[in-house]
């Protein structure tokens, strides 16, 4: 560990398994104290054994082919995110090269941003300011 972020990494992930461990061996204490341990976890099981054998031996597969495809389909969206990333960074860089070459200089940081400004939530709606005023004038007529 050579930095304050790595060392707050490993501490948090030795917290995670403890609290994993902890409330795994409360739930086993808590079901070892009853009457008649794991009984529902054993009902559950057997209701579940009775279910698969019910809908029968196809819905099974079926099941069972969609699980082995699941990692194809993730691996082909992670594929595809950097072709999907240049296809909106092309878009945005000709939105800038229609407006002209020194309207895009100026703009470099506001349109690189793509319009997210996490450190602003307006989540009442935003202030509408007076159209023709600078910010300046509009406070001195908000104070008055």
């Amino acid at each position: 560990m050579h930095t304050l972020t790595d060392f707050m990494t490993h501490v948090k992930g030795i917290e995670y398994l403890i609290s994993v461990l902890a409330i795994t061996g409360f739930i086993l204490y808590v079901e070892v104290l009853k009457p008649k341990p794991f009984k529902t976890l054993a009902k559950a099981t057997s209701e579940d054994l009775e279910y698969l054998r019910q809908t029968g031996r196809q819905n099974n597969l079926t099941t069972l082919k969609r699980l082995a495809t699941a990692p194809f389909i993730g691996l082909a969206y992670v594929v595809s995110l950097p072709f999907i990333f240049a296809f909106a960074l092309t878009g945005e860089l000709l939105g800038m090269a229609a407006d002209g070459l020194d309207r895009a200089f100026g703009m470099a940081g506001k349109s690189l941003a793509f319009g997210w400004r996490p450190m602003e939530a307006y989540l009442g709606g935003r202030k509408a300011r007076k159209a023709g005023k600078p910010k300046a004038e509009a406070k001195e007529e908000k104070k008055a």
